[in-house]
């Protein structure tokens, strides 16, 4: 039988400081011990010690509070070295952009209507189309590789959290491998060869190999 999970100290808010910034702060705590779902208005004021009309002083809804997560675990995004070689700025932004969703996933889940670009993205947005104009990237290039770069990391990101435990796991692949060798070798010639020198990678080193493989036209491919 497990062990109960130790209690976490609840978030509370002393009278009269109640602001955006303390609830804000209180559900990405409330998201991260219990998660998204867990995340109500009952729950949150219950959290902070306070009734929940209280945080109808600072949003109007629900919906109000996420969107205001979502903008305060963008900010944590780390930027790379402005200085540094336009395509390795490329890579490392990415970098940055996938341990930002590893580290918070609730972002990816969090799914509100905005009728605001936020700041994170925007700049992003602005500073890579710049770096490509630099490459010599023509428009329709570029806004088609950004798309994809996104929608990479964004795939990677998703994964992550289902996947982390093959990592953790030194038998991982071998299993892997002995599936394929068990699978009739006349109808599976391609992975039977395959399983005589099985690659293995974790979560990261898949995400280098697929970011290597989109920025290699540019010049981005690191050697082997």
């Amino acid at each position: 039988m497990s062990s109960p999970r130790p209690k976490t100290a609840r978030a509370r808010a002393p009278r009269g400081t109640l602001s955006p910034e303390v609830i804000v702060h209180a559900a990405i705590e409330l998201i991260d011990r219990d998660g998204l779902d867990a995340v109500t208005t009952r729950r949150l004021a219950d959290q902070l010690g306070v009734r929940p009309m209280s945080l109808y002083t600072h949003f109007r809804d629900k919906d109000a509070i996420l969107l205001a997560v979502t903008a305060e675990l963008l900010s944590r995004f780390e930027w790379p070295d402005p200085g540094i070689d336009d395509v390795e700025w490329l890579r490392q932004v990415m970098h940055a952009y996938f341990r930002l969703f590893a580290t918070y996933p609730a972002i990816l889940q969090i799914n509100v209507p905005s009728s605001e670009v936020a700041e994170v993205e925007a700049r992003m947005s602005e500073q890579i189309y710049a770096r490509l104009a630099r490459l010599k990237v023509d428009h329709r290039t570029a806004i088609g590789l950004l798309a994809t770069l996104i929608r990479f990391v964004l795939g990677c990101a998703t994964l992550y959290p289902a996947r982390r435990a093959w990592d953790e796991d030194p038998e991982h692949w071998e299993r892997v491998r002995q599936q394929w060798t068990r699978l009739p070798a006349e109808m599976y010639p391609a992975m039977h060869a395959a399983t005589t020198d099985f690659p293995t990678f974790t979560q990261w080193d898949v995400f280098e190999f697929g970011l290597d493989a989109i920025l290699a036209p540019f010049g981005g491919a690191r050697p082997v």
